[in-house]
């Protein structure tokens, strides 16, 4: 039973007019069906279950850190130094992102980025923000940020001296995530000096491992990640089509056969469709 089965479903042959059933056209459709009804799931948990979804994260403050500087040094330019009052700003947004469940430099009381400046009582001649969620790690965060020119004019800005940064976790739309906030400036002359040395997470994230509102700051629980779900279940689908298409492409070869259904152009084409899919997926979201 098993090997009929197999035959018919990945190996070309007259039963199946010599194309592997999966290859069809009705079977690719029904793999498109499949994806989007795992999409649908995912969604539909998040309106039932909010919360129960969640993209778990390496990301730390001191990595975020040191990894904005070693861009800034590659290019020649000095180190931003970190401080205090900046990270409180970052801290700031975030919460406040998580607060009024939304995702942009703007929110929709009307609040800009330097609100939280101001209201964290830092005084600048320049500054800007980066923002990024939904990132595994720190090294795809700052890859991202360095391929958008706006978010990377932040990063290598020669007038900005000074940085602040906040990774915190919380839910937005239903769905935990890590959100990672970059506050850069220089401070106005005479202001007070406000720099640090930061030696561990904990000055910046204040609420590590409290609950403030819906903050989730060093959130240790088990989640499921649709993130993870997604790129599991396309990549299913994406080996098990490569192998039946280069199974399917062998004993045609090897047999010489000579067909006029289905078409091997669209089938690549599908699998790149599969493969996009997948990449895209495996991003976070930058702002």
């Amino acid at each position: 039973m098993l090997k009929k089965l197999w035959t018919h479903y990945f190996i070309p042959q007259e039963k199946n007019n010599h194309r592997a059933t999966l290859l069809k056209p009705n079977f690719l459709l029904f793999f498109l069906i499949l994806y989007l009804l795992n999409q649908s799931v995912i969604k539909t948990l998040v309106i039932i279950k909010p919360g129960i979804l969640g993209y778990s994260s390496e990301i730390t403050v001191q990595k975020v850190l040191d990894q904005t500087n070693n861009e800034r040094k590659n290019l020649g330019l000095e180190s931003l130094s970190y401080n205090s009052i900046l990270s409180q700003s970052a801290q700031k947004k975030a919460e406040d992102m998580f607060e009024n469940d939304y995702w942009a430099h703007n929110s929709p009381q009307g609040k800009t980025p330097w609100t939280f400046f101001d209201a964290s009582g830092y005084k600048y001649s320049v500054a800007g923000e980066n923002l990024a969620k939904d990132f595994y790690n720190t090294e795809s965060l700052i890859k991202a940020w360095m391929n958008s020119p706006t978010h990377k004019a932040n990063i290598v800005h020669q007038k900005y001296k000074e940085i602040g940064i906040a990774v915190v976790n919380g839910t937005i739309d239903g769905i935990k995530t890590t959100l990672v906030v970059e506050h850069f400036g220089t401070p106005l002359i005479g202001q007070i000096e406000t720099s640090s040395t930061l030696t561990n997470d904990s000055q910046v994230s204040k609420s590590s491992g409290v609950k403030t509102g819906n903050i989730l700051a060093g959130n240790s629980e088990k989640l499921i990640s649709p993130l993870t779900v997604s790129k599991i279940f396309n990549s299913a689908i994406f080996i098990v089509l490569v192998i039946v298409l280069f199974v399917d492409g062998y004993i045609t070869i090897k047999n010489n056969v000579h067909r006029l259904t289905g078409s091997t152009v669209g089938h690549i084409g599908f699998l790149i469709f599969i493969f996009l899919l997948m990449i895209y997926n495996q991003q976070g979201s930058i702002f």
